[in-house]
């Protein structure tokens, strides 16, 4: 499955559905064929038809109807969906089987008949897809996301992590209609495709009207949906009462019948499967959606997976820990002031990472370099970001090694820098920037206090990793550079005149908030310096 951040993921989930689609109609198109020819032949149309036609049609469907039986479990599990294709299959192949006994001019005729079928099937879907499709998105009224809201939306989610549950204790999270509201108005725009959503919620029933951009267009499939849903024992419950995408009104008793299957094609999915093994229940009640969770870990790589799609930018587990292993056995000439430090470390890693590359992988190798920095001087959660693969004794040496590291004088903008870096690399840059700016707005509550210094710091770590790992050529040169030499210039400006330790009502008054006027101005600022960075100008970013 592709990345959920990029638009391509929802084409790509289409593309997974049809062709496993087509694998089920396909692998039944012999067993109808075949039933036929298990019958002696008639020439005869009446002894055709009910010694032959009838009856291998009948055995057909049966098989089908066991063979699905078998790997479903149990004949509960048998609808509509799990028997359509093929017994589609089956009767496609059978209706090839008895054109074919016919002679050779009733196969004949078997082919022409066989594309105009086709061809209206592929109108229909033709009629339906451009019905579904529309040129605008729908009006909803998406809520603001506050500084404050935002701060209180991550109160609903402390202490009430999957990762630090202890093993059999569970917990329950409660939300509202606005609270997902606000999630989804956050969240969505992260995308690289125009979405957004709402809902509501009335007791024990809900409301979705979404719209979602096709990628590469400038049109739009709206969905609006109305009905009941649940999660128990591992299994979706939805009662549909009302579903229309675009301007096509689907049926409700057809589409709930799709929806077993494809939530079980779903959540069989490699990264899926072990978080809803840990989910208890999902359940609408009290207008609130409220969900049941015990101790749940994701596979190695799983944040990764959500933002990219498959293939190059899959993390290198192997790589990053040769990284670490390798800045470990470095720690004797990583030394100096804690600033020269921070230079040296940087350079030793993307030195071996030269080493390591081959003809065509540099920026493969300058991922696992800045993902290696981001937990060895950035944060140790970069790793659980990750999935967990180091044992104890590298996590200590790492941090006997490196801690203290300063950059420009600060233990904490090497965190920045590289935490944001990584995150660049684990998600990707607009992620990492609403990841640091949260972090500033969640301080100004009371906490150190909003910094545009930080932000600068976080800007400059994002801007580091999408030089590095841009494109060959980029990684290349970023190599080479600090294979001569470190400047801390060259990759982090100075933050001198940069505000911080505005707590909320002093930053909302004399910044506007997120998105105020001056707000806006020191963004822009930030902005202007990480650009000027000549490591940066080189690049051509």
């Amino acid at each position: 499955m592709a990345g959920l951040r990029s638009g391509r993921a929802l084409v790509q989930l289409a593309r997974t559905v049809i062709m496993a689609g087509f694998a089920s109609f396909a692998s039944f198109l012999p067993v109808g064929f075949l039933c036929v020819y298990s019958l002696p032949p008639r020439e005869k149309w009446a002894e055709r038809t009910l010694k032959v036609g009838l009856p291998s049609l009948g055995m057909s469907l049966l098989l089908a109807l066991a063979i699905n039986g078998f790997h479903s479990p149990g004949l509960a599990a048998l609808n509509l969906v799990t028997l359509l294709l093929p017994g589609f299959g089956c009767f496609m192949g059978w209706w090839a089987a008895m054109a074919w006994r016919r002679g050779r001019t009733a196969a004949l005729l078997f082919v022409p008949q066989l594309m105009l079928v086709a061809l209206l099937i592929a109108a229909g879907v033709g009629v339906l897809i451009h019905r579904a499709i529309e040129s605008t998105p729908l009006e909803l009224q998406v809520p603001k996301v506050t500084s404050a809201e935002k701060r209180r939306l991550y109160s609903l989610f402390s202490g009430k992590n999957p990762l630090r549950l202890e093993g059999g204790k569970s917990v329950e999270l409660s939300l509202t209609a606005p609270d997902i509201n606000l999630l989804l108005a956050w969240g969505l725009p992260l995308a690289d495709t125009a979405r957004s959503a709402v809902v509501e919620i009335d007791q024990d029933r809900g409301q979705l009207r979404a719209s979602v951009q096709i990628p590469g267009t400038s049109r739009f499939i709206n969905v609006a949906a109305e009905g009941t849903f649940g999660f128990s024992k591992g299994q979706l419950q939805v009662r549909l009462a009302h579903l229309r995408v675009g301007r096509v009104e689907l049926p409700t008793r057809l589409v709930s019948a799709f929806i077993p299957e494809l939530a079980r094609f779903v959540m069989e999915d490699a990264r899926i499967k072990p978080m809803v093994a840990a989910v208890r229940s999902i359940e609408l009640r009290d207008g609130s959606v409220t969900l049941s969770y015990s101790h749940g870990r994701p596979p190695k790589g799983f944040i990764a997976s959500l933002f990219h799609d498959e293939g190059s930018e899959r993390i290198d587990f192997s790589a990053v820990r040769a990284q670490i292993l390798n800045l470990i056995a470095s720690r004797s000439s990583i030394s100096g002031t804690t600033d020269e430090r921070f230079g040296k470390a940087v350079q030793t890693a993307f030195r071996y990472a030269r080493e390591r590359a081959s003809a065509d992988g540099a920026v493969a190798a300058n991922r696992s370099a800045l993902l290696a920095l981001g937990i060895a001087l950035g944060h140790p959660r970069v790793e659980t970001l990750i999935g967990s693969f180091l044992d104890e004794n590298t996590r200590d040496a790492l941090t006997s090694g490196f801690s203290g590291t300063t950059l420009r004088g600060r233990d904490d903008w090497p965190k920045h820098f590289f935490v944001s870096a990584a995150l660049t690399i684990v998600a990707a840059g607009n992620v990492s920037d609403a990841t640091g700016l949260f972090k500033e707005e969640k301080d100004s509550g009371g906490g150190s206090g909003f910094s545009f210094a930080d932000l600068l710091a976080d800007r400059s770590g994002t801007t580091f990793a999408q030089v590095a790992t841009r494109d060959e050529s980029s990684a290349r040169a970023l190599q080479a550079r600090l294979n001569r030499s470190f400047d801390v210039n060259d990759y982090f400006p100075p933050a001198d005149g940069l505000p911080e330790g505005l707590q909320d009502l002093e930053f909302q008054h004399q910044m506007g908030g997120v998105g105020g006027e001056g707000y806006n101005r020191l963004i822009a600022e930030i902005e202007r310096r990480v650009a000027a960075c000549a490591a940066y100008r080189a690049s051509g970013l």
